[in-house]
């Protein structure tokens, strides 16, 4: 799982929220997050939006244009539900929010 956020706290907290479950990686915007896809394609991408450098809509058509089709959760405090639908991301969480919710996505996106 790869976890896409430029809050260095809120990173951390997602990782070792997920870290029981999952293998996680973390990547503090979207330029580290394609150095970091060019290792292995994750089976999620949780990924913040408003990020310098390359923000989270870059990043996720970036990803796709390199044929990288894995599961997306948009994770962020600006307008993540139509963010969802502008990318054709498969989830959203809302910031802020609770980490029982963002487990439950993880965890229907796995099932599927």
């Amino acid at each position: 799982m790869l976890v896409v956020d430029d809050d260095a706290s809120l990173l951390t907290f997602v990782a070792i929220l997920l870290e029981e479950d999952y293998d996680v990686i973390t990547a503090v915007d979207g330029f580290d997050a394609l150095t970091k896809l060019l290792e292995a394609a994750p089976d999620i991408v949780v990924l913040d939006l408003e990020m310098p450098r390359m923000n989270g809509r870059t990043f996720y058509r970036e990803m796709r244009r390199r044929g990288i089709d894995s599961p997306v959760i948009v994770l962020s405090a600006f307008g993540a539900d139509e963010a969802q639908v502008e990318l054709g991301a498969q989830a959203h969480v809302s910031k802020p929010f609770q980490p029982d919710r963002l487990l439950e996505v993880v965890s229907g996106l796995i099932s599927h």
